[in-house]
Formats: structure tokens, C-alpha cells, sequence
């Protein structure tokens, strides 16, 4: 059953977000720059600078006066953090590299940039910055081709590719250009896997985003790290569970459209849920008055034609 609704006054919802954000009360300087950054789970990054940039801001907000350099130092020293594609282009806690596996499958599905890339250029920059280490675009041959500022070269277009497939890792900014390495030698080896499928890192942002907001609508919580609509619908939907031999074998997000139970999100164990979860689904569209079953996500993919055949 979905929890209790909560009524909150403006008053509680601002002193909420407020508190969630580290903004509210005597700041806590234990974790320094990087407990903030842990604690908010992202740190956006922006070209544009006034008094300061705003990832600067971000712990001065909460830690008063901390040097310039201590803020640079803190988050691009040591390889705690990397930057990535958040809400934004963000500085990340380096731990967090498993839980954008959902976004590197998809960018390597789906070029993000439609930049035309010679033959060989991808394959150049990444045996350059494994023969001379960390790298700017400057260093590896150059950013642009000579025109508009998007009018990037071969080189640029290559690394930035490599960036967002998970290869190549910017672990710096030096001078506000990214600092460019392999992910193999820049992230720690316990970190450094895409083993999670898209339901296990869509949950991890989701309940990072409502730590670090607190309050927020559906549409506050989603944006944090740019999630799209369905993505968050699949992993905050009505957890109505499977039981079956005393053991939980999954869960299910049922709805009704006219006469056809849909199962809009589907969570199986493995192989040993499909039957019960199907002679579940069976019970259930009987018992509202529905004479069939439509089942729309499955958390396991592979179990998805098992599931169909068992509904029959």
C-alpha cells in the first residue's frame, strides 16, 4: 500500500528543504567540501562567474569562509569525485560511478551529439591519454576547428564521446577545461563496473535527490539528476508485493484500463517468480473484473517472454 499522506504547511515544506540542503542551523564542518558534496550527491558546475562560480558557492553557502584553493583541492585531489552529466554537467562523489551505469548504456546506444567523427580519431585519443596520462582537449590536439565555439575537432568530438560512454573520465578542471583519463586508471577498481542494471541506479538517484531536497514534487525530485518521466515512474510506483512460499519473489505496479489489468512495472526475482507472479496477476484481474493482463515494464528483460507465455 502506498504510505500515508502527509499534509505540510509552506512553513514545514520551506524549513524542510531548507534543513535538507545544509542551509538551515549551525553549518556542520566535520566532512568539509567533500560532506558537502556527499551530502548533496551533486555539485553543479557553471561557466558563468560573478562574485564566484557556483560550485564555490555551494559549500561557502554552507561552510562560511573556506579558501578557494581548499574548495578546488577538496573536490578534484585525491580522486573522490569526477565530473559527469547530472542535472548538468556536476562534479560527482566518485563512489556514485556504478549509479550512472543506466546513462553510459544509453549514451552508447545513442550518440548524444550528432558531430561527424573520422575514421580512428576515437581510438587515437584514447591510446594518447593511456601513452601521456591526464590530458586537456588543448593537449590532445586541440578543441576547435576553427569556427563557432560548438565547431569542435576531431579530437574534442572523440574524448567527449569517450566521456559520456564511460571510457574517458574528467577528474579536473585546470583553468575551466576538463582535465581528461581513462576511467581504468582514474576510478578505484571497486568502483569501476556497469553491473547495475537501470532499476538499481534509477532508485540510488531517486533516494538521493529526496535526501538532499527534502521536499519536492515529482517533477523537483526527477530533475535533480535529470531523470525522465518514465524512469522515475518505474521506480517510485505503488511497491504492491509477491509472495509466494513464504519468500518475496517480487513486485508489481497494478493499474486498470477498462477491462485489462496493466502491470506498468514489474520486479521479479529471477526465473522462480515468473509463474506465481503470472497466476498472481491472473487472480487479481479476475477478482477486479478484468478478463486480461498487459504488462508494460519488467525489470528483467529477459524474463519478459517467460512472463507473456505464463499469462497466457
Amino acid at each position: 500500500m502506498p504510505p500515508p499522506a502527509l499534509d505540510l504547511s509552506a512553513d514545514d515544506a520551506r524549513r524542510i528543504a531548507l534543513r535538507a540542503q545544509g542551509l538551515l542551523g549551525a553549518p556542520d564542518r566535520r566532512g568539509g567540501v567533500r560532506g558537502v558534496l556527499r551530502h548533496l550527491g551533486a555539485v553543479q558546475l557553471d561557466t558563468i562567474s560573478v562574485l564566484a562560480r557556483s560550485h564555490e558557492l555551494i559549500p561557502y553557502a554552507r561552510l562560511g569562509g573556506v579558501g578557494r584553493r581548499t574548495v578546488e583541492e577538496a573536490y578534484w585531489t585525491q580522486g573522490h569525485s569526477f565530473e559527469y552529466w547530472s542535472h548538468a554537467a556536476c562534479i560527482l562523489p566518485v563512489e556514485e560511478w556504478p549509479h550512472f551505469a543506466f546513462r553510459r548504456r544509453a549514451y552508447r546506444s545513442r550518440p548524444h551529439w550528432s558531430h561527424d567523427l573520422p575514421d580512428g580519431a576515437y581510438d587515437t585519443v584514447i591510446k594518447q591519454l593511456r601513452a601521456e596520462g591526464p590530458l586537456t582537449a588543448t593537449e590532445l590536439g586541440g578543441a576547435k576547428n576553427g569556427g563557432e565555439w560548438w565547431d569542435w575537432s576531431a579530437s574534442k568530438v572523440a574524448v567527449e564521446r569517450a566521456l559520456m560512454h564511460g571510457e574517458v573520465v574528467c577528474t579536473e578542471r585546470r583553468s575551466w577545461k576538463r582535465v581528461y583519463d581513462l576511467a581504468e586508471r582514474a576510478i578505484p577498481d571497486a568502483v569501476l563496473h556497469d553491473d547495475l542494471d537501470d532499476t538499481e541506479c534509477l532508485r540510488r538517484l531517486v533516494r538521493l535527490a529526496g535526501q538532499a531536497l527534502g521536499v519536492g514534487t515529482r517533477a523537483d525530485i526527477a530533475d535533480y539528476h535529470r531523470l525522465k518521466g518514465e524512469q522515475f515512474d518505474a521506480v517510485v510506483a505503488v511497491a504492491m508485493p509477491l509472495l509466494a512460499g513464504g519468500r518475496l519473489l517480487g513486485r508489481v505496479d497494478p493499474a486498470r484500463e477498462g477491462r485489462t489489468l496493466v502491470a506498468r512495472q514489474v520486479s521479479l526475482d529471477g526465473p522462480r517468480a515468473v509463474a506465481p507472479m503470472a497466476q498472481a496477476l491472473r487472480e487479481a484481474a479476475e477478482w477486479v473484473g478484468c478478463d486480461s493482463v498487459r504488462v508494460e515494464r519488467i525489470d528483467r528483460p529477459e524474463l519478459t517472454a517467460d512472463l507473456v507465455r505464463a499469462l497466457g
